[in-house]
């Protein structure tokens, strides 16, 4: 193409275009092209253009995010309103302008993301990609603007914010010669506003992922074992203003809290101080710039970093009371006494306890049970609603209840030889009823991540499915401080049993993998479709597929399990729940969940039958590449039948096993609307038609990251790498 020095030419690549004859050309975004000779005076650096000048949804080097108060001017990100639909969308990124030098993620709602105040070098939460962007922050009386630019590794970058309101940077890289992506943020369930309350702190590696910090505990214990952290944490002690026993706690390693207030004082001794005087202020932090951070009231958004990550450490008011002086002669007097009265008043009230404890055990098994009865498996779409016609649900319900006497007789007392397994919520036994029915026990353990609300989904939701491809539910014992829901028992254990042990999966030739794939498919149609509850797993995974004497898959565990109502396609939450590998996108990362979660959970189930192998995650380039991007790139290259399991090989067909890769790849497209139905899924696994052919880079998740390449061992870093459509 000849270029010459006075022509505009529109380009639609992104790359960097130089003449000859000294002159100068540069690409600057798809659509826009500048050109100009050397001894012209023509602007040549992109920090000079405003931000407007490009894509709303762009961030190009050099140019600005930021605002002038005395010009009265903004300048921000905003997304686009889909993949192919350039109109606004419901998310824009900019810097906010009541803190200090930290950019804000908002929707429609309000926040929904920051990256936590600017120090020196710097933001500590955000996933910089070290050698390729560096962030600088300009702060003047009127003004405070964001830069970046790149060096290192890759000379052409740009930042953009999708339309579904992830905030990552593009840069070509030259060692591998294509694009690569970091993801910014929201990169976890922890990056989000306010997950944990006032004085909690999260923690994605932890479960449950919110704790309250020291000297502190949940204002409402009740909610946090059901997983609702929003009401946040209050302190132990009270504090008292001016008490010798004030000091501070140092915390590090953690994302700062909003609504700070900052002052330049001398050095860290002198930030301590002011904190220690001001009765209202609850925590301070000081950085190497001399900036001394002060909060005052409740601390919220607070975050736990990765080692080394952050270089300003947090400090926390703490109050510690101290009664610990001697004891005087008429105290211990006192102290006799009453320990004489309470051994006397605690012998009669030992022997009243004793004859109503069982009463009592009775009345609470009996209300227990009748707030199951009494709960419309309906209303278990809406969390916290209670039905106002619980009569009239009660003979649409059939739970029967077991007695605790009963299940320890058949299960030799919970016999260590008994147990098949154990997981978060506990662990489960085989037993065996009078009758000769023999049964799984699910016993709930007191330290169980399933609350209330999760067992009474189980209990309930289950009861009224009936479906080959579903594991058959029993009843449940609710006695004591006992939980427990009772199942057929499965001899073959679970899916993941077979395919991912070298000597077992042997065992499961192609054909019944074949009819193991389709049999899930069924079960799931039935939940998305044909029961009359719709009804989204949000926990489908090869552990959770339990097989039959005959090798049947049978779908459990629906703790966590959601119901639409009439025509609800899609439902957003804070508790996102579920094992992040087979996690949808928009489920991790914006608490979106439709269907179309579960039929990407079904895709990566496909891959691993296939191939034998888990979605694993790799931490590192020198790691060999997670299962869904290993099949994506076969296929692209033409070279899919390297994924199917050497052990499956001999049996299989080859085109039908190809066939299932594709459809696989199919569930797993990152734009949910590109992912088929259930009834679309079994009828290409079942009839010969053409499959389409899968578009979109894939994105698989893990418990620490957003992940298809990652490039370090950084929770909040993510790298993914846009592959060729073949």
């Amino acid at each position: 193409m000849k270029i010459s020095l006075v022509d505009l030419v529109l380009l639609f690549l992104y790359f960097y275009v130089v003449s000859c004859n000294s002159s100068r050309s540069q690409a600057l975004l798809p659509g826009h092209f500048l050109s100009f000779s050397a001894g012209d005076t023509l602007v040549s650096e992109l920090g000079k253009f405003e931000l407007g000048f490009f894509s709303p949804d762009t961030w190009l080097p050099g140019a600005r995010i930021g605002f002038d108060k005395s010009k009265n001017t903004l300048q921000k990100l905003t997304s686009w309103r889909n993949l192919n639909d350039p109109a606004t969308g419901k998310y824009s990124l900019q810097l906010d302008q009541n803190q200090n030098g930290e950019l804000v993620l908002l929707d429609n709602r309000g926040k929904n993301w920051r990256s936590g105040p600017w120090d020196e070098g710097g933001f500590d939460s955000l996933a910089e990609r070290k050698g390729v962007f560096n962030f600088s922050y300009d702060p003047t009386k009127d003004s405070k603007y964001i830069t970046f630019n790149v060096f290192g590794e890759s000379d052409i970058s740009r930042i953009v914010l999708d339309s579904q309101g992830l905030m990552g940077g593009w840069f070509w890289s030259k060692d591998h010669q294509k694009w690569q992506f970091v993801l910014f943020g929201p990169a976890d369930f922890c990056d989000r506003i306010n997950i944990c309350g006032s004085f909690g702190i999260c923690d994605i590696t932890s479960a449950p992922p919110c704790e309250c910090l020291q000297g502190y505990e949940p204002k409402y214990k009740l909610d946090w074992d059901i997983n609702d952290y929003s009401g946040g944490c209050v302190r132990k002690t009270p504090m008292q203003c001016g008490s010798k026993n004030v000091g501070f706690v140092r915390i590090q390693n953690v994302k700062l809290p909003t609504s700070s207030e900052s002052m330049l004082v001398g050095n860290d001794l002198i930030c301590e101080y002011i904190c220690l005087s001001n009765c209202s202020c609850n925590a301070y932090a000081y950085s190497s710039g001399g900036q001394c951070l002060l909060w005052n009231g409740d601390l919220f958004d607070l975050k736990r970093l990765p080692n080394n990550s952050s270089q300003v450490e947090f400090n926390l008011k703490l109050f510690e009371s101290s009664n610990k002086g001697k004891k005087k002669p008429l105290l211990v007097a006192l102290a006799a006494s009453i320990t004489s009265a309470i051994f006397v008043c605690g012998t009669c009230c030992y022997f009243l306890w004793r004859r109503n404890l069982r009463e009592k055990g009775i009345l609470r098994k009996k209300k227990f049970r009748e707030m199951l009865l009494s709960e419309s498996a309906t209303n278990l779409a809406k969390p916290g609603h209670s039905s106002n016609k619980g009569q009239e649900k009660k003979s649409d319900i059939e739970l029967k209840f077991f007695e605790l006497h009963d299940l320890k007789v058949a299960t030799d007392n919970f016999l260590l030889d008994n147990k098949l397994g154990e997981g978060g919520f506990g662990a489960a036994f085989k037993g065996q009823l009078p009758d000769g029915q023999q049964i799984a026990v699910k016993r709930l353990s007191t330290q169980s991540r399933q609350g209330i609300r999760e067992f009474k989904t189980e209990a309930l939701l289950i009861a009224k499915l009936q479906h080959r491809n579903l594991v058959r539910f029993f009843g449940c014992c609710v006695e004591d401080e006992e939980k427990m829901l009772i199942y057929e028992y499965m001899p073959n254990k679970s899916l993941d049993y077979f395919i991912f042990d070298e000597s077992r999966k042997s065992l499961l030739d192609w054909k019944k993998q074949h009819e193991i794939i389709i049999g899930i498919a069924r079960g799931i149609l039935y939940l998305h479709q044909d029961s009359r509850l719709k009804i989204i797993h949000r926990d489908l995974k090869a552990s959770n597929i339990l097989l039959d004497e005959d090798m049947n898959p049978k779908i459990s565990d629906f703790g966590t399990a959601r119901i639409f109502i009439g025509n609800q396609n899609e439902a957003k939450t804070l508790r996102v729940v579920g094992t992040y590998a087979y996690m949808s996108p928009e489920y991790a990362l914006a608490g979106l969940f439709s269907v179309k979660s579960d039929v990407f959970s079904f895709g990566v189930m496909v891959l691993e039958v296939i191939s034998g192998k888990k979605n694993r995650i790799s931490y590192n380039s020198d790691s060999p590449p997670n299962l869904i991007r290993q099949a994506w790139e076969l296929w692209n290259d033409g070279r899919d039948f390297e994924l199917i399991d050497p052990t499956i090989v001999d049996s299989c067909t080859n085109e039908e096993a190809l066939r299932c890769i594709q459809i696989g790849l199919l569930c797993l497209q990152i734009d949910a609307a590109d992912r088929p139905t259930m009834s679309s899924i079994l009828f290409m696994l079942s009839n010969e038609g053409t499959v389409p052919s899968p578009k979109h880079p894939l994105i698989t998740l893990t418990s620490d990251s957003i992940t298809m390449e990652t490039t370090s061992s950084s929770i909040n870093e993510v790298t993914i790498t846009a592959p060729d459509v073949r």
